[in-house]
C-alpha cells in the first residue's frame, strides 16, 4: 500500500504554508476530524495505485459486507468498519465513459445492466443515491474529457453531479488538478498517493524476490538488486510499485535495468515477450527478421529487434489512439481499432504478453462490445514516443502539434514527451521550440505574465512544463543536441535535489534569451546569488515578469529588478525586510511597469512616500497590491493619501496593513478591490461603478452609511458581485444591523456566511 497524505492549505496575512498529514486509517480519508467529506480528491502520478486504491476499497467494501469470506487477514479491522457505513458502492472507471457527462447517466448505462435483477429503474437508482449513504469512486479523471457535443447541461470540468449526500471520491493525476482550477468549496479533502515508503518497498521487494529467487539467502538478494539500483540512479522508480515489481523481475533475470525509462520500458517489453514465448512456444511463428532500420534504442534486445515490426505496429496504435482528435478511444478502444493496426497473430501475442488487455464492455442489454486498451496508460505512452521518433518527417510533428493546443493538452503528452527525450533529441528539441507559441498563447498562461498572481503552495500548470522539461533532460542527460524551449523559468523548492538544480541551470542558460518569467523562492534552495552567477542571470536580457520571495540579497535583486517589466512580485520571507531606496529607485525607473506586489518590508518615511507616489502618479498600472509595508520613522501613525480614480486601466487593488491611509478613492473600471485592517472615512466605490466583482474587507473601520452606499453600488449591477466582510468594526454597529438585515432579506442578494463577524454576500 502507498502511502496517502492529505494536503491543506494554512494562509495568513503574512503568507501561508501547505501541510502536509500522513493519513493511517481510512476513516481519515473520508472524515476531517468527525465531520464526513462530501467531495475528495486523491492524486497520484501514473503507476501509483489510484486504480489499485480504487479497487482495494471495493473489496474491503465486499468484505465489510461478507460478500468476500476468510479472507480477513488481508484487511484492517478498522478499515472495514470504515467501509461498511456505506450502504452501496459505485466504481466507474471515467476511461470507460466517453460519452456520458452525468453520474447518474454512467452508472445507468454500465452499473446497472450488470446486475443480476435488470428490475432496477432510474427511479430506484434516485431513491438510493438520495436516501441511502453511498460512495461513488470516478477513477482517473484524467483520462476524461467532457463530451460538450452531447451534453446539455454546459461546460464542466469534472462530470455532473446532483445536490445530495453522497460521498464522491474522484482519482487523477496531479497535472488535471492544476489545470482546471476547481474552487476550494469543491474539495472537502485533497490526498496524495506518495508512493511506496520504505517499509512497503522492503515489504515488496522481499515478497517478489521470494516468488522468482526462492527463499535462500533473502536478504543478500535485496542487498544486491538496492546495489544496483543505485549504480543506475534509479532508485526514485521504487517508490512506483508497477515499476519496482518490473524493475525486480528484470533484476531476477539478470537483465540489464538501463538508465533511463525508455530504456527501462524496451527492458520491460523483453522480459514480456522472453516468458511469453517460454510458455506458449508456438507464437514463435509471429517473430520477424531483423531489420536494416532499426532505432538505437531497441537495437541489442533479441526479442525486440526480431519483432520490431510488431512494436512499430503497436506504436503507431498507440499514436493514433493518444492523438486522436476526438479524444473518445484514447485509453480504451473498441477491439475494431487494434484490428485495424495488428493482424490477428500480432494481436493475440500482444494479449498473450500483456501488453494488451481485453474487456467487453457493456453497452445494451444485450450487447458486449469487446473493449481493448494497453497494460497500463505509460505503456502506450512508450510504444508512441517509438513510434514518433522513429518518423523524422513533419507530418507526424504537425499531429503532434496539432493535438497539442493547450497547456492541458501539452500536460497530458508529457509522459511521451519524456521518452521521446531519451529516444530522439532533435525530435524533442524541434517539438519543444513549437510549443513556446502554444503555451504562451494558452489564456493561463497569459493570466500568469500579464499579473502579479502565483500561489507558492499550489502546482502551477507552467512549473509542470518546467518539470516536464527537466525530465527529459534527465532522461538523456549527456546529449548536447537536446536543446529545450522554455520561457517561464521556476526557482525553488526543488533544489533540494542538486541534480534537479543542474539541469535546470542547463535549461536556464539555453533559454535565457527565450525567458518571458522568473519565479524565485529561496526559501527552501540556494541563495539569489548563486542562482543568479550558475545561471548566467547577470547578463544583459529582459523578462516580463519577476516573482521573487526571499531574504537579503538586495544588491543581487537590483540587477533582477534591472530586468524586469511589465509585472514585478517582491515578497519578503521574513517579518519586514529592508526595501533600500536603492530598490525603490530602480523599480521606478522601469517604463513597462503595469503591475507590482510588494509585500513584509520596512522603509523610510522618503522611500516609502517616494514609491507611493509614484505607483499613484503612474496612471497605467493594472494592479496594485501592497501589503505590510511599515515606515520606520512614524511606524502605523503614518498617515498616507491615496487617489486611484485616474487609473482607468486599473483592475485590482490590493491594500493590506498599510501605515494609516486618509483618504482612498479608486477608479470605476476596478474589478477587485481587497482591504486590510485600514480605516475608511469615506464612501470607497465610486457610484458609477460599473466592473467590481469581488471587494473583501478585513479588520476595516468604517461608517455603517460607507457600508450602506457599498451596497447600494453592487445592488444595481447586472453581473455577479462578491462581497466579503470578516472582522471589520463599523458604527454606528446598529445601522450596520440594519443593513445586513437588508441584504439577508432582499431579493438581490444571497448571503453565503453569517457566522459571528464573518459576513459575506453575493449579488443574484
Amino acid at each position: 500500500m502507498p502511502d496517502v497524505v492529505s494536503v491543506e492549505i494554512q494562509r495568513s496575512l503574512g503568507g501561508g504554508r501547505e501541510d502536509r498529514l500522513k493519513v493511517t486509517s481510512l476513516h481519515d480519508v473520508f472524515y476531517k476530524e468527525s465531520k464526513p467529506c462530501r467531495e475528495i480528491y486523491l492524486t497520484a502520478d501514473a503507476g501509483l495505485g489510484k486504480t489499485a486504491f480504487s479497487k482495494r476499497l471495493i473489496l474491503t467494501w465486499c468484505q465489510a459486507k461478507q460478500f468476500i469470506n476468510n479472507e480477513e487477514k488481508y484487511f484492517k479491522s478498522e478499515a472495514i468498519s470504515t467501509m461498511s457505513e456505506f450502504e452501496f458502492v459505485f466504481l466507474l472507471s471515467l476511461r470507460d465513459y466517453s460519452d456520458e457527462c452525468d453520474i447518474d447517466d454512467m452508472i445507468i448505462k454500465q452499473i446497472i445492466p450488470r446486475l443480476a435483477s435488470t428490475s432496477v429503474t432510474i427511479s430506484d437508482l434516485e431513491t438510493i443515491l438520495s436516501k441511502e449513504k453511498c460512495l461513488l469512486i470516478l477513477d482517473g479523471l484524467d483520462e476524461w474529457t467532457h463530451p460538450v457535443s452531447v451534453c446539455k447541461q454546459g461546460r464542466s470540468d469534472i462530470p455532473h453531479r446532483k445536490a445530495r449526500k453522497c460521498t464522491i471520491l474522484t482519482t487523477t493525476r496531479p497535472w488535471k488538478m492544476s489545470v482546471i482550477k476547481l474552487s476550494s468549496c469543491q474539495i472537502e479533502q485533497k490526498l496524495e498517493l506518495v508512493g511506496l515508503n520504505e517499509t512497503s518497498v522492503q515489504s515488496l521487494k522481499r515478497s517478489v524476490i521470494t516468488l522468482l529467487c526462492g527463499k535462500s539467502d533473502i536478504e543478500k538478494h535485496i542487498q544486491d538488486f538496492d546495489r544496483a539500483v543505485h549504480d543506475k540512479s534509479i532508485s526514485d522508480l521504487e517508490a512506483i510499485p508497477l515499476l519496482l515489481t518490473y524493475l525486480l523481475c528484470l533484476w531476477c533475470d539478470d537483465i540489464d535495468l538501463g538508465r533511463s525509462k525508455s530504456e527501462l520500458y524496451c527492458q520491460i517489453i523483453e522480459l514480456l515477450m522472453k516468458r511469453t514465448f517460454e510458455k506458449y512456444p508456438d507464437m514463435q511463428q509471429a517473430r520477424e527478421s531483423s531489420r536494416s532500420d532499426i532505432p538505437q534504442c531497441v537495437s541489442g534486445h533479441v526479442h525486440c529487434e526480431k519483432l520490431y515490426k510488431l512494436l512499430k505496429a503497436l506504436g503507431q496504435l498507440s499514436f493514433e489512439t493518444l492523438f486522436s482528435e476526438n479524444k473518445e478511444n484514447t485509453l480504451v478502444f473498441k477491439l475494431s481499432v487494434a484490428e485495424k493496426y495488428l493482424n490477428p497473430d500480432y494481436l493475440k501475442l500482444s494479449l498473450l504478453s500483456g501488453i494488451l488487455t481485453q474487456s467487453k464492455v457493456q453497452e445494451k442489454i444485450t450487447i458486449q462490445s469487446p473493449k481493448v486498451s494497453f497494460s497500463h496508460k505509460t505503456m502506450q505512452e512508450y510504444l508512441c514516443a517509438l513510434y514518433i521518433s522513429c518518423h523524422s518527417d513533419s507530418d507526424i510533428q504537425k499531429i503532434v502539434l496539432q493535438n497539442c493546443r493547450s497547456l492541458q493538452n501539452i500536460l497530458d503528452m508529457s509522459t511521451v514527451f519524456v521518452f521521446i527525450s531519451g529516444m530522439n533529441s532533435k525530435i524533442i528539441s524541434s517539438i519543444s521550440y513549437e510549443l513556446m507559441s502554444v503555451i504562451s498563447q494558452d489564456e493561463i498562461t497569459v493570466e500568469y505574465r500579464s499579473t502579479t498572481s502565483y500561489d507558492m503552495f499550489m502546482r502551477h500548470p507552467l512549473k509542470d512544463i518546467q518539470d516536464m522539461y527537466i525530465s527529459c533532460i534527465k532522461e538523456n542527460p549527456d546529449n548536447e543536441d537536446l536543446r529545450l524551449s522554455c520561457q517561464d523559468v521556476f526557482f525553488g523548492y526543488d533544489f533540494e535535489q542538486e541534480k534537479y538544480f543542474t539541469r535546470l541551470k542547463r535549461l536556464a542558460i539555453h533559454n535565457k534569451n527565450n525567458m518571458e518569467s522568473i519565479n524565485i523562492d529561496t526559501l527552501g534552495g540556494p541563495s539569489l546569488h548563486k542562482i543568479v552567477d550558475s545561471c548566467a542571470l547577470v547578463e544583459p536580457f529582459n523578462i516580463n515578469k519577476l516573482y521573487y520571495y526571499g531574504r537579503g540579497e538586495e544588491t543581487v535583486l537590483i540587477k533582477l529588478l534591472n530586468r524586469s517589466g511589465q509585472c514585478v512580485t517582491v515578497i519578503s520571507s521574513v517579518q519586514f525586510g529592508s526595501w533600500t531606496s536603492e530598490m525603490s529607485k530602480t523599480l521606478q525607473n522601469n517604463a513597462l511597469l503595469q503591475a507590482v506586489y510588494i509585500r513584509l518590508f520596512k522603509m523610510s518615511h522618503d522611500v516609502l512616500n517616494g514609491f507611493l507616489n509614484y505607483i499613484v502618479n503612474r496612471k497605467t498600472m493594472t494592479e496594485i497590491r501592497i501589503e505590510n509595508l511599515m515606515c520606520t520613522e512614524h511606524r502605523r501613525s503614518c498617515t498616507l493619501s491615496l487617489d486611484f480614480r485616474q487609473h482607468s486601466d486599473l483592475r485590482k487593488l490590493e491594500l493590506h496593513y498599510t501605515p494609516k491611509v486618509s483618504q482612498l478613492k479608486v477608479n470605476s473600471q476596478v474589478k477587485y478591490v481587497a482591504l486590510w485592517d485600514i480605516n475608511l472615512t469615506e464612501m470607497l466605490l465610486p457610484p458609477e461603478m460599473v466592473n467590481i466583482e469581488r471587494v473583501e474587507l478585513w479588520f476595516v473601520n468604517m461608517s455603517a452609511s460607507s457600508f450602506r452606499d457599498l451596497v447600494k453600488v453592487v445592488e444595481k449591477l447586472s453581473h455577479k458581485v462578491t462581497v466579503k466582510i470578516k472582522r471589520c468594526e463599523m458604527r454606528p454597529e446598529t445601522e450596520a444591523e440594519n443593513v445586513k438585515q437588508f441584504i439577508r432579506s432582499s431579493q438581490n442578494f444571497r448571503v453565503t456566511e453569517d457566522v459571528g463577524s464573518q459576513f459575506v454576500f453575493e449579488t443574484i
